[in-house]
């Protein structure tokens, strides 16, 4: 698994690789541990300036499992509720969503900002933890474990907390974070982090910031981005970006919690008041929101479709041969096989009975006038029911053109003549004199 370091951290991180390197020779565990690129990102220091940073990308895998134990996330309490960062897929349970922030382990429970989630790989056991129990469970041997704990920091760890100056995070006002963010995606669309783009949430981030104040140090850089939103009349404040909120937002708040990440999602825009630390998640608030909307819609569409054919029912037997006056006829779908094309219509009478045909033969959009065929089987789709039928015969409404072998014209006159006579007879031959002359 891929993960990026700051600089200033990678060595702390290369010493510990090599512990768990040698720990894992010793267990006989597979171990992994390779510096692959560089990034740089826009962070922000202590004083709330701006600043770019390197971070190297380093692949990481390999665990000396000593208690079958591992780390799997950090617990970020709020106000509001518990965010899960995640340090590999592993689905937290929900218990973890609203628990105070003690540790399951030493069983102390004390203010915490943060606590870690170990995994038993063999039983399935969670157990929640501080920071100096987390050790006693992972003994530091999982390389994965440390590098997804490193990439956590944007500055350099000191005594294992990222500013040491007790000055903390800077919060900003969750709603107009939204505002940012909605007006961006609606001039530059969503571009969500790592990729090589700019992401949403980091382009909004700087807008904010730029507008509230909060950037600083850079003055050139505060220009350029002055004259981006300039250029497309960037306004967060419209009655248009205000709406779009406030529909995402209460939307939302109709979800229930059904994995890590809608709960993440739902604690953190509850929050009044957020770090730099929630943008990401924030951001992907509108393109959740506007897929949920579209598969809404798209299963509306269908259901409306569907609605006069409710009543629909099953008619004749298995191998009752039955004639069916057609409402409808129209192609589902059709694909390519060994032998051709395969194609399956949907028939409708004019009572709204459904049929179903699979055939090779290619038939326009209602060009059938009536039917004829043997009932197969009698099967229902999404509470529809449908009566499946086979060999069938039609009556078209207009005439089927057949498709005519090609065949080679003689060149010559008298050639052309000769053959014409063989494939018309006697009775044209009155017109092959003419053709002569």
């Amino acid at each position: 698994m891929q993960y990026a370091i700051y600089e200033g951290n990678i060595d702390r991180l290369r010493k510990k690789a090599k512990h768990i390197q040698n720990k894992c020779r010793k267990y006989g565990c597979d171990f992994r541990f390779e510096e692959v690129g560089e990034e740089f990102r826009k962070v922000k220091d202590e004083n709330d300036k701006v600043s770019v940073r390197r971070f190297v990308l380093v692949e990481a895998e390999g665990t000396s499992i000593v208690n079958g134990w591992k780390f799997v996330a950090t617990l970020n309490h709020t106000e509001e509720g518990n965010i899960i960062r995640a340090a590999c897929d592993i689905e937290i349970p929900e218990r973890f969503y609203i628990c105070s922030p003690c540790c399951e382990h030493c069983n102390s429970n004390r203010p915490r900002k943060e606590t870690y989630i170990v995994m038993n790989e063999k039983t399935g056991e969670f157990k929640q933890v501080g920071k100096s129990c987390l050790k006693d469970f992972t003994n530091g041997m999982s390389i994965e474990g440390v590098s997804a704990y490193m990439s956590f920091f944007n500055d350099l760890i000191q005594e294992e907390a990222p500013n040491s100056n007790g000055l903390g995070p800077h919060y900003y006002d969750t709603k107009l974070y939204l505002h940012y963010v909605a007006e961006t995606i609606s001039h530059w669309g969503f571009v969500r982090r790592g990729v090589n783009e700019r992401s949403t949430a980091d382009r909004a981030a700087e807008y904010m910031m730029l507008d509230t104040g909060d950037l600083r140090g850079n003055a050139q850089y505060a220009k350029i981005l002055r004259r981006e939103m300039e250029s497309v009349v960037f306004s967060p404040e419209s009655s248009s970006i205000d709406k779009t909120v406030e529909e995402a937002y209460t939307w939302l708040m109709q979800q229930e919690e059904t994995d890590n990440y809608m709960h993440n999602l739902i604690t953190a825009c509850k929050l009044e008041y957020t770090t730099y630390k929630n943008f990401g998640i924030l951001a992907s608030l509108f393109p959740t929101y506007n897929r949920s909307v579209e598969k809404e819609k798209r299963s509306a569409e269908a259901k409306a479709q569907q609605e006069p054919y409710r009543n629909s029912e099953w008619i004749g037997k298995e191998k009752e041969r039955i004639n069916i006056t057609v409402s409808t006829f129209s192609c589902l779908t059709s694909w390519e096989n060994d032998y051709g094309y395969t194609y399956i219509y949907r028939i409708t009478d004019d009572k709204n009975n459904v049929y179903t045909w699979k055939t090779s033969n290619c038939l326009g959009e209602n060009s059938v006038k009536s039917l004829t065929g043997t009932v197969k089987t009698h099967t229902e789709y999404r509470g529809i029911k449908q009566t499946e039928l086979t060999r069938c015969r039609v009556e078209a409404k207009g005439p089927i053109l057949e498709p005519v072998e090609e065949v080679e014209i003689p060149s010559s006159v008298s050639d052309f003549v000769e053959w014409y006579d063989k494939l018309f007879g006697d009775e044209q031959k009155h017109q092959n004199c003419d053709l002569e002359k």
